[in-house]
């Protein structure tokens, strides 16, 4: 991938429609502009031009043109807004690539020179990638929220709060000689407790952080004809999951995903809980309690004369308990529900969303497994650092080697040290034109 290149790609989604919208970006772009319209238009205005090539009319179009330091890239870019013609689109394309000789852009290149050229950092592109592929109300805050810059606003303050930490460190021992001021050892031990104390906050939040990313898992568990599958067509509004009188039909985990009020939540409609002699509802069995386990909380659907102790080696502090089948059985102590009426099921979404946000109270910056191990790697080092600085006979060299490594790791944080293939795997996930 050449950055000198001047690249091209349609930034809309191909096919019929009122507008699209060709990009382009590089040294040339504002050479294309004067050979397609005669002229170049003032910086960040929309101006319509008639686009021609070679004494044919392509469209007329609404031209934005950006420039160096001040685009989406950095670069010299431009905008075509024009006709949503599929003769149209494919016009323009075949002038710019064929003709113009002009590179088509590769998937994500356009957000890449914008990280190459300083206009994003890493998680402000890991912001975006999450908000192009964002289903749901909270994924899309979640996503704003990197794209705006706040972890890496967050790492800047912790960079300049080590680099002060570093500076102290070198007059200690560069006058290692000479009275160095007493409070100066403090200063560093304040400077590491805080932001070894700020690190385990967002570690700690990093769970709910990826509820909010993931989606909020819910198992469906009871035993054989309880109504679990009914309840998941019931939430999915088709026949998701066969349904029938026969015990043991559900063999394997089904999965309903489904917005509650802007979160994700992610139903699994699992094998019913009995002893049996059949291996194939054996392993279904087993799949039913491994999504139990690693599931954020537990849904399960009781008929009359079932108890919680019947489900005890597997529920835990929190989960949900309801009476199935409200509408021809009505027993205590739990709320019922009727997949065939819907009725209590309101209320049992409501108890859900509850708990969700509970778990979502605070949500972490460091949205993403790439961020939790950085993070962790940090406060590992300020822990090593503190260590250190305790120690009577504490060896100033050794906490400066770890906090330069934490400088390090929160550079990485954000993008300052490439690293290719973790660039790649990012990229790859973007579209074209973006």
């Amino acid at each position: 991938m050449k950055n000198n290149d001047t690249i091209f790609a349609l930034s809309t989604v191909p096919g019929k429609a009122g507008i699209a919208i060709v990009r382009l970006t590089g040294p040339e772009s504002l050479t294309v502009v004067e050979k397609l319209t005669g002229s170049t238009p003032a910086y960040r205005k929309a101006v319509l031009r008639e686009l021609r090539y070679d004494g044919e009319t392509v469209d007329t179009a609404i031209v934005i043109c950006s420039a160096l330091g001040s685009s989406y890239t950095g670069e010299e870019m431009v905008e075509f807004h024009i006709h949503g013609s599929l003769a149209i689109v494919k016009s323009l394309i075949e002038v710019l690539g064929d003709r113009l000789g002009l590179r088509n852009a590769e998937p994500g290149e356009f957000t890449k020179r914008a990280l190459e050229n300083d206009r994003l950092d890493l998680t402000q592109v890991e912001g975006l990638s999450n908000l192009l592929n964002a289903q749901t109300k909270a994924q899309k805050n979640q996503s704003l929220m990197l794209l705006s810059g706040r972890l890496g606003g967050k790492v800047s303050q912790w960079r300049e709060r080590l680099l002060s930490s570093i500076s102290l460190i070198e007059i200690m021992i560069d006058f290692s000689d000479q009275d160095v001021p007493r409070n100066t050892v403090q200063q560093v031990k304040d400077i590491v407790r805080v932001l070894k104390i700020e690190l385990k906050l967002e570690l700690n939040g990093y769970k709910k952080a990826a509820i909010i990313r993931d989606g909020y898992d819910v198992a469906i568990i009871g035993k054989p004809n309880v109504g679990k599958s009914s309840l998941l067509n019931f939430l999915a509004g088709t026949d998701k999951a066969i349904v029938s009188d026969q015990e043991g039909t559900t063999r394997d985990i089904i999965e309903l995903s489904i917005d509650l009020n802007g979160y994700a939540v992610k139903f699994f409609d699992t094998a019913g809980l009995q002893d049996t002699e059949d291996e194939v509802e054996k392993i279904g069995i087993m799949k039913t309690r491994k999504r139990a386990r690693d599931s954020n909380i537990r849904m399960f659907l009781l008929n009359p004369g079932d108890t919680i102790d019947d489900f005890k080696d597997i529920s835990k502090k929190g989960d949900l308990f309801f009476c199935c089948k409200s509408d021809i059985q009505v027993y205590y102590p739990y709320d019922g529900i009727s997949s065939k009426t819907g009725a209590g099921v309101k209320g049992m979404l409501e108890h859900i969303e509850k708990k969700l946000q509970n778990h979502a109270s605070y949500s972490s910056v460091l949205t993403n497994e790439r961020h939790r191990v950085a993070g962790k790697k940090t406060l590992r080092l300020m822990e090593a650092a503190e260590r250190h600085l305790a120690m009577d006979n504490c060896q100033i060299e050794i906490v400066a080697e770890e906090i330069r490594s934490a400088i390090v790791e929160i550079d990485l944080l954000v993008g300052k040290i490439s690293v290719e293939d973790m660039l790649g795997r990012i990229f790859s996930s973007f579209c074209i034109g973006k």
